[in-house]
């Protein structure tokens, strides 16, 4: 797991990348809701933790491994 600069971008095993900012959904929980990646953590076990905000949901927040988010949108393609 490599986070950086400071938490802006998570790369994990050289295959995924995950930046602040990119919609994605949970596999875990059948791509029912889309959320922002508003930063990272570091996991228990050094894996890259995502924080997510729902944007249909002002309150929710929640953190999720990146093994388990799909990104919404193509890389660049906004």
């Amino acid at each position: 797991m490599h986070l950086g600069p400071p938490g802006i971008i998570c790369k994990y095993q050289g295959v995924f990348t995950m930046m602040v900012g990119d919609l994605v959904t949970r596999k875990s929980h059948n791509h029912d809701l889309t959320f922002c990646i508003i930063g990272f953590k570091a996991g228990v076990q050094g894996e890259c933790i995502a924080i997510l905000k729902a944007l249909f949901d002002q309150t929710m927040v929640v953190d999720a491994p990146i093994e388990d988010l799909v990104n919404v949108l193509p890389k660049g393609k906004l």
